[in-house]
C-alpha cells in the first residue's frame, strides 16, 4: 500500500469514526499520529508552519502553566489530558503531505459518519418511544445520547454546508434533491435536539449567507420570498412545539428580572432551576470569581470555588450539580485570568480574519460556531468540544482542504 493511500484512509478513519465511537478517539489519534510518523521518516510529509493552529497550540501552554497554583493536581491533570487536542493536532497536521490529498474522501467520511449517527439516534429514540410511550424519547439529550446536542447542532451545520457545496457541483438533478433532502433533515433536527445556541448559530450563520448572497447578485424577490417564508415557518415551528415558545419567553421574562436586580434573583431561585436559570446564576458566580481574580485561579480550582460560592448564596442543592460556567469565555477568564481570555479572543478574531480573507467558508463556520456556541457552553471541557473544533481548525487551515469537492 502506497503512503499516500494509508495517509488518506487513517485520516478519514479519524475524521469519521471518532464521530460514532467517541470512546476510540485515542486510539485513532494515535494510529494517526503513527502514519504521520512513518511519513516523516519516509520523507513523505514536510513541515510547514501555520499560524491559527500555533495559535491553539500555545492556549494549551497557557493551560499547562496555569497548573502551577492549582490546589486540586489530579483534576488539573486529567483538564490536561481532555485539552491535549489543542496541542495533537496542530503538531500533527504541522506535517503536510507532499502530494496531492484528494479531499472529497474526508469529506465523504465526516458526512456518512453524521448521516449514521442521526440515523442511529432516530431509531434509538424511536424504539424508547415504543417501549415507554413517552414523547420525551424525540427530545434533547434523550434524542442524541452519545453526543451533547449543542456538539452535535454543530456536526450538522459543518454538514449542512458541505452538502450544499456538493449540491452545486453534482451534475445529477435526482442526487441535487438528495443532498436537499438530508439538508432539510439535519435542519429539522435542531428543532428537537432544542439547543438554542445551535438554533441561533443555524440561524444567523445560513441566514446571513443567503442575504448576503442574494443582495450580491440583487435577487430581490428571493429575498422577499425567503424572509416571508422563514416568517411562516417560525410561527408554524412556535404552534407546533409550543415548549419552544415558552422557552423563549420564559428567557425574556428571566433576563429582565436579572437585570432589574441580579442579586434578589439569584438569591429566590427555586430548585430545581430551569437551564436558563442556571446559565444566569452561574454566569455570575463565575464572572464574580474573574472580578476577584482578575489574573486566574488556576486550572482545577474553578469547580470548587464556584461550589463555595453558591453554597454561600444559600443555593447548596445547585451547587452538588457541580456545574461548569457553561460559557468558554468566562471559563478561561476565570481561569487564565483577562491574559488567557485575550489571548482567546486573539484566536477567534484571526480565526474570523484568516478565513474572510482567504474566502475558506468552511473554515468562518467552524470559527463561527465556536464562537456562538461558546456564549452558552463551555464547548473546550470536553471531548466532543475540543476534538471537533481542533481538528477541523488545524485541517482546514492546512494545505491540504481544497475548496473544491468534485
Amino acid at each position: 500500500m502506497s503512503f499516500e493511500r494509508l495517509y488518506l484512509i487513517t485520516l478519514c478513519l479519524l475524521t469519521g469514526v471518532w464521530i460514532l465511537f467517541p470512546h476510540f478517539t485515542s486510539l485513532l489519534v494515535c494510529i494517526f499520529a503513527l502514519t504521520v510518523l512513518y511519513g516523516i521518516i519516509k520523507k513523505e510529509l514536510a513541515f510547514t508552519f501555520q499560524l491559527l493552529p500555533a495559535l491553539l497550540a500555545l492556549l494549551y501552554i497557557f493551560y499547562l502553566v496555569y497548573t502551577i497554583p492549582t490546589n486540586h493536581l489530579p483534576i488539573a491533570l486529567d483538564f490536561l489530558e481532555y485539552k491535549l487536542s489543542l496541542l495533537v493536532f496542530p503538531f500533527l497536521f504541522s506535517f503536510q503531505p507532499k502530494f496531492r490529498l484528494d479531499w472529497k474522501y474526508v469529506c465523504y467520511s465526516f458526512l456518512a459518519a453524521v448521516n449514521v449517527l442521526v440515523i442511529f439516534d432516530l431509531i434509538q429514540a424511536g424504539l424508547n418511544y415504543s417501549n415507554s410511550g413517552i414523547l420525551n424519547s424525540f427530545y434533547s439529550s434523550a434524542l442524541s445520547p452519545t453526543h451533547h446536542p449543542t456538539y452535535l447542532t454543530a456536526y450538522l451545520s459543518l454538514a449542512i454546508l458541505l452538502f450544499l457545496q456538493l449540491s452545486w457541483t453534482t451534475t445529477s438533478v435526482k442526487m441535487r434533491w438528495v443532498f436537499y433532502g438530508i439538508i432539510g433533515l439535519f435542519v429539522i433536527m435542531h428543532i428537537p435536539l432544542s439547543s438554542l445556541s445551535g438554533m441561533l448559530f443555524l440561524c444567523l450563520f445560513f441566514g446571513l449567507a443567503l442575504l448576503i448572497y442574494f443582495v450580491k447578485n440583487r435577487r430581490w424577490g428571493l429575498i422577499i420570498f425567503i424572509f416571508c417564508a422563514g416568517a411562516i415557518m417560525g410561527y408554524t415551528i412556535l404552534k407546533v412545539q409550543p415548549s419552544l415558545k415558552e422557552n423563549i419567553n420564559r428567557t425574556f421574562d428571566l433576563v429582565a428580572s436579572y437585570a432589574t436586580s441580579p442579586q434578589k434573583f439569584i438569591e429566590s431561585r427555586p430548585f430545581p432551576m430551569e437551564g436558563n436559570e442556571a446559565r444566569l446564576v452561574i454566569w455570575t458566580v463565575a464572572l464574580d470569581i474573574f472580578i476577584d481574580h482578575p489574573m486566574g485561579v488556576g486550572l482545577g480550582n474553578l469547580e470548587e470555588m464556584m461550589h463555595q460560592r453558591l453554597v454561600h448564596l444559600g443555593l447548596n442543592q445547585q451547587a452538588d450539580l457541580n456545574y461548569n460556567p457553561h460559557n468558554q469565555f468566562l471559563q478561561i477568564a476565570a481561569e487564565l485570568g483577562v491574559i488567557g481570555l485575550g489571548f482567546f479572543l486573539l484566536i477567534v478574531a484571526f480565526g474570523f480574519y484568516w478565513s474572510i480573507t482567504t474566502k475558506n467558508w468552511l473554515l468562518l463556520l467552524v470559527i463561527s460556531s465556536l464562537f456562538i456556541n461558546c456564549l452558552f457552553e463551555s464547548m473546550l471541557q470536553r471531548q466532543s468540544g475540543i476534538v471537533f473544533y481542533c481538528f477541523w481548525i488545524c485541517l482546514l487551515s492546512s494545505r491540504m482542504y481544497s475548496k473544491e469537492l468534485k
